[in-house]
């Protein structure tokens, strides 16, 4: 089975075109994906629905591209004794 952060990832890229960098923290997986100039409504949907099924979200915008981060925190870790 994959993990959410996995699932959660193969959204954002089916939804933006775009490669999906990962990074483990401390907490859990940081995902950051950058966004097309225009997505579509159906790919903005998916987006969404992807990025609610994580515990933090945001978005940057440089002054070249604008980019999507979401946070999956690893309640195992952070909640030992409610495994």
């Amino acid at each position: 089975m994959r993990s959410k952060a996995e699932c959660i990832a193969a959204r954002l890229a089916v939804a933006t075109g775009a490669e999906v960098r990962r990074e483990e923290t401390a907490v859990g997986v940081r995902l950051e994906v950058d966004l097309p100039s225009e997505l579509s409504e159906t790919s903005r949907r998916v987006v969404l629905a992807a990025i609610t099924g994580t515990d933090a979200y945001g978005h940057r915008r440089t002054g070249e591209s604008d980019y999507l981060w979401a946070l999956v925190i690893d309640k195992a870790e952070q909640n030992p004794g409610d495994r």
